[in-house]
């Protein structure tokens, strides 16, 4: 759980959001998330640098190449308020590197073409820069209770049913349905994926020794995670929150999962865990014919 300076800190970004005429969370999350994707790519590339320089061999797919070196986080964190907004800016800065890259995460990228940045001035990007900079995302438990946190805004802007589920209730149905490391899990109106995040816990407690095989890894990190999301911002958030939590290619696809209309996924998955939304309008008319309603 967040506590203490780290929750101040966030608050305190969080109140300057919404002076700053940003008041809604899905906005505020989105921003903070592309800060914080940017601020792990630096680290993975310090990780790939490491291993070749201790194998005395190339860079592995490298995210950034040399003379992409100023867009790493490492390099603009320490600039100047006015400097670094002018790098995001830049139609070749650091927020459109992340709009671009193809080598890293391709379902996150897929879901970036239309993303915006909405940070409204240096001081503000100042601030969320230096909060995250403090954060050791090495760490996966202060990792997933931060976006846990930030993900708690939401109970209060709830539209067309976007409330999160609490993450106990969606422990304790995980913990009832017991995934297994040959599942396909699923969730139809994935939303923030607090569901699939939960799975993939419940996965690393459980079949941890299996995740070193590599077939099962492969499995856990390109197929077993499937959702789908029919909110752009929503998705771009779950795919983050997935990132986050150690899932590198989580299968999100933009669709409602309810509608006849560009619904191409087949019967895949293998378990279903899911809090349908109970709020908003529907469209009988358009609605998959196979779909029941009541």
């Amino acid at each position: 759980m967040i506590t203490g300076e780290l929750r101040s800190q966030i608050d305190k970004v969080w109140e300057t959001f919404w002076s700053g005429g940003i008041a809604n969370p899905i906005t505020v999350i989105e921003q903070i998330t592309y800060l914080i994707f940017i601020k792990q790519l630096d680290d993975k590339q310090n990780k790939k640098e490491k291993i070749a320089n201790y194998q005395n061999k190339p860079i592995d797919k490298p995210i950034y190449t040399p003379e992409q070196k100023h867009l790493r986080w490492s390099q603009f964190k320490d600039l100047g308020a006015k400097e670094m907004f002018e790098l995001f800016q830049d139609k070749e800065g650091a927020f459109q590197f992340i709009k671009t890259i193809n080598n890293v995460n391709a379902t996150f990228a897929q879901f970036m073409d239309s993303a915006i940045f909405m940070i409204s001035t240096p001081q503000l990007l100042t601030m969320v820069v230096d909060l995250i900079d403090k954060i050791d995302f090495a760490d996966k438990d202060v990792n997933g209770d931060l976006y846990e946190y930030l993900l708690s805004k939401l109970a209060t802007a709830g539209t067309n049913g976007q409330f999160r589920t609490p993450r106990h209730i969606t422990r304790m149905m995980v913990d009832l349905m017991q995934p297994q490391i040959d599942d396909i899990i699923c969730d139809p109106s994935s939303g923030t994926c607090g569901f699939l995040v939960s799975a993939s816990e419940y996965i690393n407690e459980h079949h941890s020794t299996a995740l070193y095989e590599e077939n099962h890894l492969k499995h856990y990190n390109n197929e077993m995670f499937m959702g789908m999301e029919f909110d752009p911002s929503m998705i771009r958030i779950g795919v983050m929150n997935m990132v986050m939590h150690g899932i590198e290619n989580p299968q999100l696809r933009f669709v409602d999962a309810l509608s006849e209309a560009n619904n191409s996924f087949t019967e895949e998955a293998t378990l279903i865990l899911a809090n349908p939304p109970f709020k908003g309008s529907l469209n009988a008319d358009s609605v998959d014919d196979k779909v029941a309603i009541w």
